[in-house]
């Protein structure tokens, strides 16, 4: 409907200049142009009424919908969790991930980074990075398990990134050769790989996100911390855009709403 109101705009304004550009005009053009500029008036103010209306109903509809869950005290990293960020944060985002998900790389390209920036390297909320690779994705698991090993190395999140920008190419292979890019240290890191306990945390990692019920890829708890708890967190799901989290953790920046 706006498409065809937005032609007859065009046409309308088209006749105007015609009209416009006659050597000689009596009363009945002049009539006739009077009414066509009032009809063009009117169709901008039904053009902008729609263009609203639809705005709303697009605010309403794809509006991100959280889920509230109960305080939690088993999401916070520990020696063996990927995290960035200050321990003295006061907001925390606990992500649950698959390297071989095209939701979660669009999260990384196009919005980690801007929250590392914003949020995280200003002490303002700590990021926890969590595995929950899914089952239709056959690589998603030897990646999880290869990320973890460079963490152990203190590589965790270049690795993280050079998976990401190589989702197509998730093989050992990839690996070896980011392993190598990275200078780690080659036997440990293949050494690492077929370790057990590794596999195991990714596992530990799908089982919590499972009982919190993410079901897909990306999925994250966003709350505030107190208490070595993460309050009422709300449960967002997909790769949502950097507005929907900065509006969120602005919502729970206590020192934000001070200034």
């Amino acid at each position: 409907m706006v498409r065809h109101s937005i032609k007859f705009f065009a046409y309308l304004s088209v006749l105007l200049f015609v009209f416009g550009c006659q050597p000689k005009q009596d009363e009945q053009m002049k009539s006739e142009m009077e009414q066509l500029k009032q009809q063009i008036t009117q169709l901008t103010e039904d053009v902008k009424k729609i263009t609203d209306n639809v705005e709303k109903i697009d605010k309403v509809v794809f509006k991100p919908k959280y889920q509230t869950l109960p305080n939690q005290d088993n999401v916070f990293s520990d020696e063996n969790t990927p995290s960035l960020g200050s321990s003295d944060a006061k907001i925390a985002i606990v992500e649950f991930s698959d390297f071989q998900c095209p939701y979660c790389k669009r999260f990384s390209d196009n919005t980690f980074g801007q929250l590392k920036t914003n949020y995280i390297d200003t002490g303002k909320v700590k990021y926890i990075a969590r595995d929950f690779p899914l089952s239709f994705h056959p690589q998603a698991k030897g990646a999880a398990v290869a990320a973890l090993c460079s963490f152990q190395q203190d590589a965790y999140w270049p690795m993280r990134a050079l998976l990401f920008n190589n989702v197509k190419q998730l093989g050992n292979d990839l690996y070896q050769q980011s392993a190598s890019e990275l200078e780690l240290d080659k036997k440990k890191f293949d050494n690492c790989l077929s370790d057990q306990e590794v596999m195991k945390k990714v596992e530990q990692d799908m089982a919590l996100g499972s009982s919190l019920g993410v079901r897909g890829t990306p999925s994250f708890l966003i709350g505030k911390v107190a208490n070595g708890q993460l309050i009422e967190p709300q449960l967002v799901v997909g790769a949502q855009q950097y507005a929907v989290f900065a509006e969120l953790l602005d919502s729970l920046d206590d020192t934000a709403k001070k200034e």
